[in-house]
């Protein structure tokens, strides 16, 4: 991406594009702590690759004296395509049937070469995700063309996480990332009319959660609706105290197995005080005073959820 400037005094002159050709390339938009993880992560890959790679050619050049008797072929991704001969007749004068055969060893060795290039792809991408709250999608690796031999560069996963970002930093990725997955948690239903309520110092979120039917004794919530929770947490965490960290982990004592909806549990943010719950899956948080509910409701962006039948 070539950096442009201003005009100058009218003369359409772009000094860093035509006068100095400056490019930024990918690996240069990453710190050195993030590159350094990167070559240590492809050093490793390399290593073991290696290994793979010298017991690959050991069993491929055993198999070689079966590849007449077995029709031996390779495929592009280094499995062995054969046709496996048995031998019925019981007068015959050798035991070659029982001799070992390299085959599935050969194949096995290009199953885990995938896998260790499918895990460095993720490993990488799963760097950047954790590191900058991102949420970049893992790689695909097509296991039938990954040839043995490749070695892959962290450079091309790194463009990946760039093309990901759009131009925009990491931390604004994140914010809109967090934003989307909080608007999506507690956005109304098909068929509900109330949308997140500033409540002078509190936030009130209808029909969040849901409990489990099956444990009347106590307020399980349901499994399926943990994450919307944990999108929650994120948000009211982004909008208070302007962290990318939220989680359940900020609600003191809370336990999705048995949640009191007698009384609100305290908050670990600076500016969010409490969140209750109620039986029906309404969620309220407050806040130190009105001002702070008002200034996470706009932060969050909840005053631009809208009803579903508004959209229509």
């Amino acid at each position: 991406m070539t950096i442009q400037v201003n005009t100058i005094g009218g003369t359409g002159i772009d000094l860093l594009s035509s006068i100095y050709k400056v490019e930024i390339k990918n690996e240069d938009k990453i710190t050195d702590i993030d590159r350094i993880f990167c070559e240590n992560e492809q050093a490793l890959l390399y290593r073991s690759l290696n290994e793979i790679e010298h017991w690959y050619g050991i069993f491929a050049q055993d198999a070689d004296k079966y590849k007449e008797s077995h029709n031996v072929e390779y495929l592009s991704n280094g499995k062995v395509k054969r046709r496996d001969i048995y031998n019925y007749d019981y007068d015959k004068t050798d035991y070659t049937d029982f001799e070992f055969k390299p085959f599935e060893n050969i194949d096995k060795l290009v199953e885990n070469n995938y896998k260790a290039v499918k895990a460095f792809s993720k490993s990488i991408v799963r760097y950047f995700n954790n590191t900058y709250n991102v949420s970049v999608p893992y790689p695909e690796i097509d296991g039938e063309k990954l040839q043995m031999g490749f070695r892959p560069n962290y450079i091309s996963y790194v463009d990946l996480v760039i093309e990901h970002l759009g131009g925009k930093s990491f931390r604004d990725t994140a914010e809109e990332e967090l934003i989307k997955r909080f608007h999506k948690a507690v956005k109304p239903g098909k068929w509900s009319k109330v949308k997140p309520e500033l409540k002078k110092d509190k936030i009130s979120f209808a029909d969040v959660i849901r409990f489990d039917i099956f444990w009347s004794e106590r307020n399980k919530m349901h499994y399926n609706y943990r994450q919307e929770l944990e999108s929650l947490c994120a948000g009211i965490a982004f909008g208070a105290d302007n962290t990318l960290h939220g989680s359940t982990s900020m609600i003191i004592q809370f336990d999705d197995d048995n949640i009191d909806i007698s009384q609100p549990y305290t908050l670990t943010t600076s500016n969010a005080e409490s969140i209750k719950f109620f039986k029906n899956g309404r969620i309220d948080v407050k806040f130190e005073n009105a001002k702070m509910a008002e200034l996470c409701f706009l932060k969050a962006k909840l005053n631009e959820i809208k009803l579903r039948e508004d959209e229509d």
